[in-house]
């Protein structure tokens, strides 16, 4: 049997939702609203965020942010996890105090700007909500992005291409198969229209190699996880390492055993190491 397609009307919701219609309250999380000009007049879109512990109080401090991305055929609430597992290490002090923020990226907008522009995930995130963060929380110029499956394509897609303006880049189990025929159409079909020359494109395969020298030198530290279990994945992140070690460009790379395409699974199988990650990116 064909994998199931959703209707015209179906993708037509997921490609619109810019605003995430649940806004049920999770534990250490808030949804918010921001203007996306990039849009046009009058267009808003939404995001998750957790303040660190003394943000209320400590009126003088500023704060570094990490950008957390939401996989495919998800919402920004997806975070949930990752929020609860940050702010724990937060608390025990092995992650430092930070800004959570979970924007929504479109279900199956891949964080890129379309091929016929209809959807400019892209310059939206960059071109809107960085500049919004700023002027809404006391940040203090240091940001990180991570993101899990789509999102984890994202990050690398984002961070790479933008490398100066992030510290710290988390690419975790990224949906970065060579071939567009391999992802489900109903995932692909509006971002890419079946071109493949535009998915290499946009591919981080291709933005390695266009941005390798400034990664060489930039001060941007860069992990690539991926669950050991996660055989549709895992061949296609090795190949992205390797890419990466051919160009020079520093990385942690590690595959957990036991892990499937699972966030949570993935950062528990680094222990510590997950969220200390981050105080070596934003010490820089």
């Amino acid at each position: 049997m064909p994998p199931y397609l959703p209707t015209t009307e179906e993708l037509d919701a997921m490609n619109n939702e810019w605003v995430e219609p649940n806004t049920t309250a999770y534990e250490g999380m808030t949804y918010a609203l921001y203007d996306q000009p990039v849009r046009g007049e009058d267009k808003q879109g939404s995001y998750w965020y957790s303040l660190p512990e003394g943000y209320e109080t400590d009126t003088a401090k500023r704060y570094p942010v990490l950008v957390w991305l939401h996989g495919g055929m998800s919402r920004g609430s997806q975070a949930a996890t990752a929020v609860k597992m940050y702010r724990e290490a937060m608390a025990k002090g092995t992650m430092p105090p930070t800004i959570l923020v979970a924007p929504q990226g479109l279900p199956v907008g891949w964080y890129i700007n379309s091929i016929d522009h209809k959807f400019p995930v892209e310059d939206v995130l960059i071109k809107d909500l960085l500049p919004h963060l700023d002027a809404t929380f006391r940040t203090n110029g240091k940001r990180g992005i991570e993101g899990f499956s789509m999102g984890g394509y994202g990050a690398a897609h984002l961070g790479i291409r933008y490398n100066s303006l992030f510290r710290g880049v988390s690419s975790i189990a990224p949906a970065v198969l060579p071939s567009l025929a391999n992802e489900p159409k109903e995932r692909v079909w509006d971002t890419f229209r079946g071109d493949q020359s535009y998915y290499d494109k946009e591919h981080p395969l291709f933005l390695l190699r266009e941005k390798s020298e400034e990664l060489r030198t930039a001060t941007i530290r860069v992990r690539l996880l991926s669950g050991g279990d996660d055989t549709r994945l895992t061949e296609a992140i090795a190949k992205m390492s390797a890419v990466m070690n051919e160009l020079g460009v520093v990385h942690y790379r590690k595959d957990i055993a036991g892990a499937g395409h699972e966030y949570d699974q993935i950062l528990e199988g680094l222990a510590d190491d997950a969220f200390t990650f981050w105080n070596d990116a934003f010490a820089n």
